[in-house]
């Protein structure tokens, strides 16, 4: 069992690791924001984008809050208990935005197609 300083270092490199992807992928979602529209156009993606964002960091912590409250009263369900049904949901939510990166979805303007 981990304890002391080889705990800390360990939940020191898993919270690294964890702001290093964070940081990643939001910038890698401002390239494919700013890659998907216009020159002209980027202005207003990039304030609706930032709407959105704020948005969603506001509803956020009641939407989890309520998933989880929701979550812990199934502890005994056959299908997905409780915790298991948070991790699926969360996940289900990764993919639709991972498929949403790929070609039939993500449109690119005539200006920027090479």
């Amino acid at each position: 069992m981990l304890n002391g300083l080889a705990l800390m270092l360990l939940i020191n490199c898993a919270s690294i690791l964890k702001n290093v992807l964070a940081v990643s992928i939001t910038t890698g979602l401002f390239l494919l924001q700013n890659r998907s529209v216009t020159q002209q156009q980027r202005g207003a993606a990039n304030g609706i984008s930032m709407s959105a964002m704020s948005l969603f960091k506001a509803i956020g912590p009641a939407a989890g809050g309520s998933l989880f409250s929701w979550a812990q009263k199934r502890q005994d369900a056959f299908f997905f208990p409780g915790d298991q049904m948070i991790f699926f949901l969360l996940n289900m939510i990764e993919v639709i935005g991972l498929l949403l990166t790929f070609k039939p979805f993500l449109a690119l303007p005539d200006d920027n197609i090479s």
